[in-house]
């Protein structure tokens, strides 16, 4: 009997103490969430006071995705046959082979580019998800535009789900139709990088800041978006970076998310 009670006493003891450790725990994971909610909050009030307004609702935190490396499978006769149908003819010049079908001509080559031109009315607009679909390519559309007679339509490629903007399609579409394709497809095999530190999008934004401020020709007056992306580099074998990407009303800054470094695409 008092066994029992000592029992009881011991695993009460227990149960209190590691109440206590989880409510520090809890404590200090609120501590941490306030003292970034109050960075990100300083670095809004930092780039307002350089004259730079910060349009999101909220600084992003931390930049949670994996390098990957991606080997690509470079596309061929059976990718050409998706797009202009059963092949008749094919000649290659150099490293590019163009595929001539029933529904046009497709140009392609080992580093994964893919030019498509089709004949009028061969291929409906309505087919165009599809085709990317058959072709291994998830993308989302990204801007659209008229020009005469043209919509031209751009499509920002995913890995994972994960934007990875300077790897786009382009699509040209007439009529109802789909007059051209132009893309570097991004399908093939990946690996996992070993993991590393990455920087938070408040360090990104400060690491921008300071580009800025260095007045070598970057300007910018409003950020309008800032996302997490990948940033890829390489020919047949694709490093895929973590980066942030900063849409501003001059220029689509894109922080290195290892090392910081910062460069600009119009």
């Amino acid at each position: 009997m008092r066994w029992s009670k000592i029992k009881n006493i011991i695993i009460l003891l227990l149960v209190l103490v590691n109440g206590f450790l989880l409510g520090q725990v809890g404590l200090r994971a609120l501590r941490s969430q306030q003292a970034q909610r109050e960075t990100r909050e300083r670095m809004v009030a930092i780039l307002e006071r350089n004259d730079v307004s910060y349009l999101p609702q909220e600084v992003p935190g931390a930049l949670t995705l994996p390098g990957r490396r991606v080997t690509l499978s470079p596309p061929g006769e059976a990718e050409a046959a998706l797009l202009a149908g059963e092949i008749l003819r094919q000649e290659t010049l150099g490293a590019r082979t163009t595929y001539q079908g029933p529904r046009g001509f497709v140009t392609c080559s080992p580093s994964g580019e893919m030019e498509a031109q089709f004949a009028p009315g061969a291929v409906p607009q309505e087919e165009l998800d599809s085709l990317l679909e058959s072709l291994g390519v998830r993308a989302q559309e990204s801007d659209r535009q008229t020009q005469g007679d043209f919509v031209r339509v751009t499509l920002t490629q995913t890995w994972e789900d994960i934007p990875v903007p300077s790897l786009t399609v382009t699509v040209l579409l007439r009529n109802g139709g789909v007059e051209s394709l132009t893309l570097r497809r991004l399908a093939g095999t990946e690996e996992l990088l070993p993991a590393r530190d990455t920087l938070d999008a408040a360090t990104a934004l400060t690491r921008l800041l300071d580009e800025l401020n260095r007045g070598e020709g970057y300007v910018c007056s409003q950020i309008s978006a800032v996302y997490p992306g990948y940033s890829p580099s390489g020919t047949g074998v694709l490093t895929l970076t973590p980066a942030w990407f900063i849409q501003t009303d001059t220029w689509r800054f894109v922080v290195d998310g290892y090392t910081g470094a910062v460069t600009a695409t119009e």
